[in-house]
């Protein structure tokens, strides 16, 4: 597990806060992630030598609901750090017996669609949708896996008026942009896990000039924090990355961005049609 993870951090940075007991399980946990796990609360009682209640009050102390919600983000961050061989391993594993070759994808999928719901967060939705609609210049920022989240919210802004900016492959130009934009500008910067050191840094340097920030990633413990986060599970049952949760949260942020300034939008989809007319854009039939 990286040293660098949000969650290690207060466990190893907390001990003035926790009790005697805390700071026994605490260490435990540090040294015996791999097992928690995927132990159950009195398993892990056993295991480290406190108590079950001081199991769920050690959980609710670092802002969990409670030990399930603890325990899932342990799991989290053990698959998010898997290496490429160690996904396509797993993933390559016997099953059981599958109907299509559809199943083991579309099932992991739709626990990631079902936790999207459980994960969204309706005020900094709000907060997103206006910080688009009034930023002068939208950066959107999404290299290698996320690309193509990045490629595709730039399309759709662009298409409804927004001035929109992709960027999906991080230069020292990059920072040139970043450096000229205007302080009404907004960074919008979409990563999951396997974070990219590339994505933290640009969003700090964002930060630093003091932009409007967008983060689009899976957890509050990613690394990727922005101004406002949103948040879309990504789990993969393979070494590819598996993205539809958050396809549809950017589709619902642009559905949402749209329908905000529905003149502005008509006029700009009016204009995009006449010169797609004018083009021979589609094929008609």
């Amino acid at each position: 597990m990286p040293a660098d993870a949000p969650l290690i951090r207060r466990l190893k940075d907390g001990a003035d806060a926790f009790s005697k007991n805390q700071r026994t399980l605490a260490r435990y946990v540090l040294k015996n992630y791999e097992s928690v796990a995927f132990a159950t609360v009195s398993e892990l009682a056993a295991q480290s030598g406190v108590s079950e209640a001081t199991i769920v009050r050690f959980a609710k102390a670092l802002d969990f609901s409670g030990y399930p919600a603890f325990q899932k983000e342990i799991r989290r961050l053990l698959r998010a750090n898997l290496r490429g061989v160690e996904r396509f391993k797993l993933g390559a594993e016997p099953k059981a017996a599958r109907r299509t070759p559809l199943d083991a994808v579309t099932e992991k999928e739709r626990e990631n669609i079902s936790a999207l719901y459980d994960a969204f967060d309706a005020r900094a939705f709000e907060k997103a949708v206006r910080m688009l609609r009034r930023s002068s210049q939208v950066v959107i920022v999404g290299t290698r896996s996320t690309a193509s989240l990045a490629h595709h919210l730039w399309f759709a802004l662009d298409k409804i008026g927004i001035e929109a900016v992709r960027v999906t492959t991080i230069t020292s130009e990059t920072y040139d942009r970043l450096g000229r934009i205007g302080k009404q500008a907004c960074v919008v910067v979409i990563g999951f896990p396997r974070y990219l050191r590339e994505h933290v840094k640009v969003l700090e340097f964002a930060k630093a000039r003091r932009l409007a920030t967008l983060t689009i990633t899976d957890s509050t413990f990613s690394p990727l924090q922005g101004e406002v986060t949103l948040h879309a599970p990504a789990e993969s049952a393979s070494f590819v990355a598996f993205h539809c949760a958050p396809l549809i949260l950017v589709n619902a942020l642009v559905h949402e961005v749209s329908v905000a300034d529905s003149t502005r939008t008509l006029e700009a989809l009016k204009k995009f049609e006449v010169v797609a007319d004018s083009q021979q854009y589609f094929v008609k039939d």
